[in-house]
């Protein structure tokens, strides 16, 4: 769902009617009218009870607003309707009529077949944050790319033809370095194993590519965490060519930093579903190396631990042994949230769960897999959101990828770990003993950014922090005619907004307000007709109250 960027939520003092049209309007009978002030209703509707050819029996069904003066009206359905709302609107005394036509509730849930089936989706809350964001590009038009390291893949898939990263600074299939990188024709990504653009057919980079990027809501199969995303892929068998593929990532990214987008790729996180068992992050000192610099220029690297029941801790993994603090290690969980029973743990090593077994994906040759499991497909769930949490509209994380890009993927980082449901089977196993919430970890970069946006024109405004996350602005104070109050929570929950005067009585007007994500909240209340004095304003979420006085 789209948002816009600035936009405001007004509270009205009577009811919120959302006003509709819609082409179809057979069988409606109804009509929302808004009349101008002083406006005689049911004298208008006298005068109008045969209103024109083929209308009949108008009637006043209820009021809607009485501050704003609008009406639903009825009448009996007639053989020309479609020209009753503009017949309506141009009589005397009326602002606007429209069809009284049912809602659309717009719950980002995918029109593709086999999403029915894809639990883990709805598990770590991904429709709701479909409903803010489906991945793409960041608020500010940088496109957001994932790095997939994997033995093959089946780049013609239907499901993620159109998420194909393309090599800007290449021309396709000239046999020349365009962009003087060292890979010729680079157009997707590069195949490391034979050294080449082209990459051999395989399943498994296949399986894990869905999970990232399947085209979500086209009606054909399955829906990834991302639905438009840019995919990089880059094809490893060995350590080296593994070494190899994060020097590709980390020159293309740090190109991006440099040059402030016009070359290399905003590649914001790798993911890698493979490894070697039982080996220390010490015995693969290059590779283990490249997780710092890699951070450092902005690319998170997600990984599967080990599919064995072993303590990563003790027996070893490479590379989720490696200490990097770009680095997310990731072990697989089932429907019921339990750790599957293969799949490695590790106190100190081993930093989240996500679902694993029983997946659906992406197979090659347009087909799909239905019971993707183990570690391999835990990993892209998270490198996934990853991705998708640089889309959400935020100027802030934009900003801070290019300004400070280290910082940003700890941010995201952060997002992502200190925002896990709890899973008995991870408690001292995992350093957060918790799976994947991406839903939560957007609820967190919400705080993050609504508490240090840019700062605003001052004015008269009276500002409260409690934090970076929670504050009240008042304007203006003090008020003559319309108090508007802006405010921010850490959450998304509704707001009780009350306001008293110095006596502690109450004053009369709505008491609740809705957060939206990433947007600043402001809510007016007609003053004019109060008596002049000092009133209080107090809001209230389940964690605390914010006073302020006006």
């Amino acid at each position: 769902m789209k948002k816009s960027l600035a936009p405001f939520v007004f509270f009205l003092f009577a009811t919120v009617v959302l006003f509709s049209q819609r082409a179809d309007y057979q069988g409606l009978n109804e009509l929302i009218v808004q009349f101008e002030p002083g406006m005689d209703v049911e004298g208008f509707v006298r005068k109008t009870a045969e209103p024109m050819p083929g209308i009949a029996g108008l009637t006043v069904k209820k009021q809607l607003s009485k501050r704003q003066n609008i009406y639903l009206l009825s009448f009996q359905n007639g053989d020309d309707v479609a020209s009753f709302p503009t017949w309506i609107r141009n009589q005397p005394g009326v602002v606007s009529a429209s069809w009284n036509a049912p809602v659309q509730f717009r719950d980002s849930i995918p029109n593709d077949t086999l999403f029915p089936g894809q639990w883990d989706m709805e598990r770590i809350g991904l429709p709701k944050v479909w409903d803010v964001s489906t991945g793409g590009q960041t608020i500010n038009g940088h496109e957001i790319v994932v790095a997939v390291l994997d033995k093959g893949f089946d780049l013609s898939h239907a499901e993620f033809v159109a998420n194909l990263w393309d090599n800007p600074g290449e021309i396709p299939n000239d046999g020349e370095d365009n962009d003087g990188n060292g890979f010729p024709d680079d157009l997707h990504g590069w195949n490391f194993r034979l050294n080449s653009p082209f990459f051999t057919v395989e399943q498994h980079g296949t399986w894990v590519t869905g999970i990232i990027g399947a085209k979500g809501d086209n009606t054909l199969g399955l829906a990834g965490v991302n639905w438009n995303v840019k995919l990089m892929f880059l094809a490893v068998e060995y350590a080296d060519e593994v070494v190899s593929a994060f020097d590709y990532v980390l020159e293309m990214r740090e190109l991006y930093n440099q040059t402030n987008g016009a070359e290399g790729a905003f590649i914001v996180v790798t993911n890698g579903s493979f490894g070697i068992d039982g080996v220390k992050c010490s015995e693969q000192p290059a590779w283990g190396a490249l997780y710092d610099p890699l951070g450092e220029s902005g690319v998170l690297s997600v990984a599967a631990t080990a599919n064995e029941d072993w303590d990563v801790d003790e027996v070893g993994d490479i590379p989720t042994s490696c200490p990097s603090e770009y680095l997310i290690a990731v072990t697989s969980t089932d429907e019921d949230d339990h750790r599957v029973s293969n799949a490695a743990y590790g106190l100190t090593t081993i930093d989240l769960g996500a679902p694993g077994q029983g997946t659906t994906t992406t197979s090659p040759a347009n087909k799909f897999r239905l019971d993707f499991g183990g570690t391999s497909s835990a990993c892209p769930h998270v490198a996934g959101s990853v991705a998708l949490l640089y889309s959400l509209p935020c100027t802030v994380i934009d900003s801070l990828a290019l300004t400070d890009p280290a910082a940003c993927a700890r941010l995201m980082r952060d997002a992502v770990l200190k925002n896990t449901d709890p899973a008995s089977d991870l408690a001292g196993k995992s350093v957060t003993g918790g799976r994947l919430n991406v839903y939560e970890a957007m609820k967190y970069l919400h705080s993050y950014c609504i508490g240090r946006t840019e700062e605003r024109a001052s004015g008269n405004f009276k500002e409260i922090y409690l934090g970076e996350k929670n504050f009240v602005r008042i304007s203006p104070n003090p008020v003559r005619d319309l108090l508007t109050i802006e405010y921010s929570n850490e959450d998304f929950r509704a707001v009780k907004v009350r306001v008293y005067n110095m006596l502690g009585q109450e004053m009369q007007f709505p008491q609740t307000a809705t957060p939206q994500p990433f947007e600043f909240q402001t809510l007016s209340i007609d003053v004019s007709d109060w008596a002049n004095g000092t009133y209080f304003v107090n809001l209230f979420d389940l964690s605390r109250k914010i006073s302020e006085k006006f």
